[in-house]
């Protein structure tokens, strides 16, 4: 008749694995849920003593995590701040976006965006450009937005992009004033693409699609820039856009409402 090894054996065979590999283990059954990760390193002691490590805390999923809890939560608090010194990319483009826009902690908020962005979170690289060129900083803020990975779906990435930055401010106050005005580069520059290629934004018919080709006018107006204007223009007219968004909910800089 087989035996099977009790509870108590699976025990000692974890325990005899290297920290390592337990680190390497919960990390991965981390970025799938918390809550899976609350449940393993309950099962035995050597999972427990191996769960405090960063790299767990790096890997963590934390999607199902609200960006603004509308309760006090201390324990959820101090999870999100672990993550945060742990170098969570997502939870410091979270953290970075608030404190840049809404609290006002300039500093940190930059300094969470960019280590986010250096670990190569899309939104963060993308977030972080924008702010670069907002600032003047157009040679790193193109170059940073250059990097954005996507290959030959770019512009969904840019559409994807959007729309978590959004998700983050939608329900935050933003007090940055300082950032509404939009990227210097875009006041009084007439780049040669507007003579090579359509100097006007045309109407969504005459771009050959009906208005409903498009989600959106905001979707329209992306494409006719990423057509008909070189990548300098484009991500110009992008943080000039994100501006409009953070002043009135809209993306739209061209089309009449």
């Amino acid at each position: 008749m087989p035996t099977f090894p009790s509870a108590g054996d699976h025990h000692h065979l974890v325990a005899a694995l290297p920290k390592d590999i337990l680190v390497d283990v919960l990390a991965r059954v981390a970025s799938q849920s918390p809550a899976d990760l609350v449940s393993a390193k309950l099962t035995c002691k050597a999972l427990l003593e191996a769960s405090g490590e960063d790299y767990i805390y790096r890997h963590v999923n934390i999607a199902e995590f609200p960006v603004i809890s509308w309760k006090s939560d201390l324990s959820r608090v101090l999870f999100i701040d672990r993550c945060i010194t742990s170098g969570n990319p997502e939870a410091l483009f979270r953290r970075g976006l608030i404190e840049y826009l809404s609290t006002l902690e300039i500093d940190s908020g930059l300094r969470h965006l960019g280590s986010a962005a250096r670990s190569g979170h899309p939104e963060s690289v993308y977030i972080y450009g924008l702010l670069m060129l907002c600032q003047g900083q157009q040679e790193e803020g193109m170059a940073l937005l250059r990097s954005l990975k996507g290959g030959s779906r770019w512009l969904e990435m840019v559409r994807y992009c959007r729309e978590r930055v959004s998700s983050v401010v939608m329900y935050r106050w933003v007090r940055n004033f300082t950032i509404l005005a939009g990227p210097e580069q875009n006041r009084g520059r007439i780049c040669s693409c507007r003579q090579e290629r359509f100097a006007v934004l045309p109407s969504p018919e005459s771009m050959g699609r009906g208005r409903e080709g498009w989600a959106s006018k905001e979707d329209a107006e992306l494409d006719f820039y990423a057509i008909n204007r070189c990548r300098s223009c484009f991500w110009n007219h992008e943080a000039a856009a994100f501006c409009t968004m953070l002043r009135c909910g809209s993306w739209l800089l061209n089309y009449d409402n």
